[in-house]
C-alpha cells in the first residue's frame, strides 16, 4: 500500500493537481486521479477518471480560458489520507467575465492517487452551469 507523507500529499494536491488546473496541463491532472475516482462538484457527480472526469475537465478548460487558485490552506491528516484545501478561485470566460469565490475541496487518497475529491465552492454553484 503507498501513503504518502504530508509533503507529499500537499506536492500532489497544490502542485499536481491546482497548479495544472490552472496551466490548463489536463493529462497531468487526470494522472493525479485512480482510474475508478470520483470527483463530486457542488453535489454533481462524475466518475471514472478517463470517462465523466475527463469530460468535466475538458468542458472547465474549453469554457474558461483564464483560471487561478489562490491562497490555499490545507487541513492534513496523514494516517488518514485524507486532505482538505481552502482557496479563492478566479475563473475568467471567452467574453472576459471574471467570477470569483472561495472554494473548499476534500481528497481522498489511495495508493498515492486521489481516489475521490468533493469540491464546494461558495456560492453554491457550478462554474460549468
Amino acid at each position: 500500500m503507498v501513503r504518502l507523507r504530508q509533503a507529499q500529499m500537499v506536492n500532489l494536491v497544490e502542485h499536481s493537481y491546482f497548479s495544472n488546473i490552472d496551466f490548463r496541463r489536463l493529462g497531468t491532472v487526470l494522472d493525479c486521479f485512480a482510474h475508478d475516482a470520483v470527483l463530486t462538484v457542488n453535489g454533481r457527480r462524475h466518475r471514472n477518471r478517463d470517462g465523466e472526469i475527463k469530460q468535466y475537465f475538458e468542458r472547465l478548460l474549453a469554457d474558461f480560458p483564464a483560471i487561478r487558485h489562490e491562497g490555499l490552506a490545507h487541513e492534513i491528516d496523514v494516517d488518514a489520507q485524507r486532505l482538505t484545501s481552502r482557496y479563492t478561485l478566479r475563473l475568467e470566460d471567452a467574453e472576459g467575465r471574471v467570477r470569483e469565490a472561495g472554494g473548499r475541496a476534500a481528497f481522498r487518497l489511495e495508493k498515492g492517487k486521489l481516489a475521490a475529491v468533493t469540491v464546494e465552492s461558495g456560492d453554491g454553484g457550478d462554474p460549468m452551469t
